[in-house]
């Protein structure tokens, strides 16, 4: 399984805190980090989350320390000019979230068009709706847009066996690890979760915090499910 942290919005508008959750990710297991790239006024309208924005020398700083450390670099954009920046810091892996493929067609295929493995999160579209088909470059995640989702969502009931076609991954918004173990155990082989070095950071302001990894929750992730492969690899049945 290739586990994705995604940095924002925990960092606090901080380059030395993205520094420090890409170290802590790094350490406890995590196989990428992920930025967003956004005008937060432009896209949300909303003059009260500039701290979120990440200029692109800072954005540039990030992806060299991370691949100092041996981390895949991989950032979410929203808009064309911030898509142009993503040769300049190494990406490899694109990411296009719930809102650019729900609400920007343009841009998702624009992104798609660089014939780079895209990983598209699915959380405002209705259940398996595979919104730019499927292709050998597209893995699409499952996802409840929802900051925290509860164990008990209705919608998260409906995740489904990873196995089948349809989605390669799960995009995890629950406090705790249980719904990405059951991920994992259905056979999910991507798995993208916020991570905090805080999670008692909630504020009205910063929802993602319950439901991120932290340094402790990410390792116990990967350990338990370092035992469940070796379990799996080990059954008669």
């Amino acid at each position: 399984m290739k586990i994705i942290v995604d940095l924002c919005n925990q960092h606090f508008g901080s380059l030395e805190e993205l520094k420090r959750m890409s170290l802590n990710a790094f350490l406890s297991g995590a196989d990428a980090v992920k930025i967003q790239l956004l005008d937060s006024e432009k896209l949300l309208g909303a003059k009260d989350k500039k701290y979120r924005d990440i200029c692109f020398q800072d954005a540039y700083e990030l992806a060299k320390y991370c691949d100092n450390l041996g981390i895949e670099f991989m950032a979410s954009v929203f808009d064309e000019e911030r898509f142009e920046w993503l040769d300049d810091l190494g990406v490899r892996t694109h990411k296009i979230a719930s809102r650019t493929s729900k609400h920007d067609r343009e841009l998702s295929d624009l992104i798609l068009s660089d014939n780079k493995p895209t990983i598209i999160s699915t959380g405002m579209h209705n259940f398996a709706e595979f919104p730019y088909g499927t292709d050998d470059n597209i893995d699409y995640l499952f996802c409840v847009s929802k900051y925290p989702t509860y164990v008990d969502d209705k919608d998260l009931a409906k995740m489904p066996n990873f196995k089948k076609p349809g989605y390669s991954g799960y995009s995890d918004h629950t406090i705790g690890i249980g719904a990405a173990i059951r991920a994992y155990t259905r056979g999910a082989t991507i798995l993208e979760k916020h991570f905090s070095n805080n999670i008692e950071a909630q504020t009205k302001l910063e929802g993602g915090h319950l439901g991120s990894f932290d340094q402790n929750s990410l390792r116990n992730f990967v350990n338990i499910t370092k035992q469940l492969e070796i379990m799996e690899k080990h059954s008669e049945f």
